[in-house]
């Protein structure tokens, strides 16, 4: 039983695989008002004749099973949580951009499990209200709850309007472009104050015949060491911000912007013992990178060092007045109806960045959501108090 379950999934990874390689992101469109909602009623009616051919169609009834049931929630789950730990932006490189998962709500993966689900789920939802009298009040409720937000979100999603903000420092903007480049005004405006960013450490590789090592050495600070091919690397001195006035004078420490992560490192190498010492930078948008040239020909380069987490200080005003918003990655600030999120800035400047690319999201279903997880929230408090004093009359009769 939990075999052909687990086979199923299998399967909806490989035809959502297949898709998204073939086709593309999954483009929501196609579900705006009113199709959505037309789509939605034809699913619903599709589902109830489903359960009631299901003694015709024995196979349907796999679809609500135990082993349906946890396969499809564990499958999910699992995206759920490749969904908060990767990054959500446009990329497309590697093997987690080509699946999508760098952009989950458009993946044909993410998407195709979630209409299994949402299937598990209405048929599990139409046997409890076909056998209402016989199941629990409260979890009746939750499950039918819990179906109708799936629902809205799904349905929904063509009316999702999505709004690409470009904020400078010191200059509100109240308005940006949707995917189709078309020009939308916010009930709002955005004013940026503040972006920040940390970076990992900065890492030394190699290179060597035009490819960069795989191996690296942090140096984040004075007198890391590591293995670098044939090289014994020594980190002799580490300037968190750095400049320097000319490409053959030596980085000092510098607190201005564009300051730029220096080390002057010693390279010994393992066998003839020859020594080479010099400064290595990534650079920045004022200042010029600098490498190390070895004896054997390789260079020695630390490229621009990876962001670790950023944020966005911004000022929202609308009709409502003035508020501090903090705006991170995954971690999306709300006005009203909309959702604002963290996906880009200046690339060139890096931590320097006087530009933010924020995301403002509005979901057209975002009421019947939002009324729905209150519910849901209120029918588990139920499941929790109502279950215990079953349980508990249960142990004293």
């Amino acid at each position: 039983m939990y075999r052909h379950a687990y086979k199923r999934c299998a399967l909806l990874l490989v035809a959502g695989t297949a898709l998204q390689l073939s086709v593309g992101d999954l483009n929501p469109s196609f579900l705006a008002y009113p199709w959505g909602v037309i789509l939605a009623v034809n699913y619903l009616y599709l589902l109830v004749m489903m359960y009631f051919f299901a003694d015709k169609w024995t196979w349907v009834k796999t679809l609500y099973d135990r082993p349906a049931c946890i396969s499809s929630l564990a499958s999910l789950l699992v995206l759920t949580l490749v969904f908060g730990l990767v990054r959500q932006d446009d990329a497309t490189g590697g093997l987690v951009g080509a699946l999508g998962f760098s952009r989950m709500t458009s993946s044909w993966i993410f998407n195709l499990f979630l209409v299994y689900f949402m299937t598990v789920i209405g048929l599990m939802v139409i046997d409890d209200v076909y056998h209402w009298k016989k199941r629990p009040k409260v979890s009746l409720a939750f499950h039918v709850l819990f179906f109708v937000i799936l629902v809205s979100a799904i349905f929904g999603s063509g009316d999702k309007v999505r709004v690409r903000v470009v904020t400078t420092v010191g200059r509100p903007v109240q308005g940006g472009f949707t995917q189709d480049n078309q020009a939308v005004t916010l009930p709002f405006s955005l004013l940026l104050k503040e972006f920040t960013m940390d970076e990992y450490p900065p890492r030394l590789y190699l290179v060597e015949e035009g490819k960069l090592s795989k191996a690296f050495v942090e140096v984040g600070e004075s007198g890391a060491e590591g293995r670098l091919g044939a090289w014994q690397v020594r980190c002799e001195e580490y300037l968190e911000m750095a400049g320097r006035m000319s490409p053959d004078s030596a980085f000092r420490a510098m607190n201005h912007v564009g300051a730029t992560s220096a080390a002057r490192v010693r390279a010994v190498h393992a066998e003839s013992g020859k020594t080479v010492e010099g400064w290595v930078s990534c650079g920045s948008h004022i200042f010029a990178g600098s490498t190390l040239t070895l004896p054997d020909g390789n260079l020695m380069v630390m490229p621009k060092r990876e962001p670790k987490k950023y944020l966005s200080r911004v000022e929202a005003a609308d009709m409502d007045g003035r508020r501090d918003l903090e705006i991170r990655v995954n971690h999306p600030a709300t006005v009203g109806a909309w959702k604002i999120y963290q996906v880009g800035y200046d690339n060139d400047r890096g931590r320097w960045s006087t530009t933010s690319v924020l995301e403002c999201v509005k979901d057209g279903w975002y009421a019947a959501i939002h009324v729905a997880l209150w519910l849901v929230l209120a029918a588990g408090a139920g499941m929790f108090v109502f279950g215990w004093k079953n349980k508990d009359k249960e142990g004293r009769s």
